[in-house]
């Protein structure tokens, strides 16, 4: 294998789901003109750290072996998440790992065409569930055509190569973006803010959720505040009126507790004085 294929071509590109690996295209060739390098192995080490991360599109140096620098080989990534029919969502990453000369926009349009691919091939799957699951056969061999596709994408992206440099390199080299100062967009550029579109419209959707959620919660507080204060106030007027009623009772019972107690004095001086007018006392 020629130094020159290294340059241009993927060593290894799989496809995994909730970071369980699905599809994967290695190009043996390549993978084994490096020593030591085991190409799935190096990929599910670095894996949860792709999918924990927030970011949707990068690449950063791996480690090998000891003839292999950090900067020899670059691990490139994508990812989306994937909305199924039954409401719940997958996150679908696509990764390539290449050496690290290989054009960056390439690796990134072979990235996206595989993604896309993958979610037009997830649809089509779902429109023709029902079909599939009357063969058992044509579903087994339904799900192993996408490894084919990517495949084939991968092929003819690199084969594409020569007659698509001068546009991969146009206005971007090997060197990092922002040493592009001619104000020219170029294709990774957007790839990337095609991402970061999405990311933003994800990120608003659930804010205005929220928003309302909070809206809502304000609005039953409100509700609740209100009913408390009318509450409140019927507490205060039955307890004004059941205050005035016992203070009446109250009233009523000293008046004839005062009564009986100058009933039973007047009998008992009755009874020593002579009714009605204690006329023998006031005689004597």
């Amino acid at each position: 294998m020629s130094h020159k294929d290294l340059h241009k071509q993927l060593i290894f590109t799989t496809l995994t789901l909730n970071s369980s690996t699905i599809y994967s295209t290695e190009n043996v060739k390549l993978a084994h003109s490096i020593s030591n390098l085991n190409c799935s192995e190096l990929v599910s080490s670095e894996l949860g750290l792709i999918n924990s991360s927030k970011t949707l599109i990068g690449s950063f140096p791996v480690y090998t072996s000891g003839a292999v620098t950090k900067t020899f080989l670059l691990l490139y990534f994508m990812k989306k998440t994937l909305n199924n029919p039954d409401g719940s969502s997958d996150l679908v990453t696509v990764v390539t790992l290449c050496h690290h000369d290989v054009n960056k926009t390439l690796v990134l349009s072979i990235l996206k065409k595989i993604m896309d691919k993958y979610f037009e091939f997830r649809k089509d799957a779902a429109e023709n569930a029902d079909e599939q699951a009357a063969s058992d056969h044509s579903a087994r061999s339904k799900l192993g055509e996408f490894k084919m596709y990517m495949t084939q994408i991968i092929k003819f992206e690199e084969m594409q190569y020569d007659s698509n440099q001068r546009m991969y390199n146009y206005g971007a080299t090997k060197s990092s973006d922002e040493d592009n100062d001619g104000g020219v967009i170029t294709p990774n550029q957007l790839l990337l803010a095609n991402e970061e579109v999405g990311e933003v419209r994800s990120l608003m959707l659930d804010n205005i959720n929220k928003i309302m959620n909070r809206g809502d919660k304000i609005s039953s507080l409100v509700d609740q505040t209100d009913r408390l204060t009318s509450s409140s106030s019927v507490f205060q007027r039955k307890a004004q009126a059941i205050r005035r009623k016992m203070w009446f009772s109250n009233a009523k019972f000293i008046i004839v507790c005062v009564c009986m107690l100058i009933l039973v004095l007047y009998f008992f001086i009755g009874f020593e004085c002579g009714f009605p007018f204690f006329g023998h006392c006031i005689r004597h």
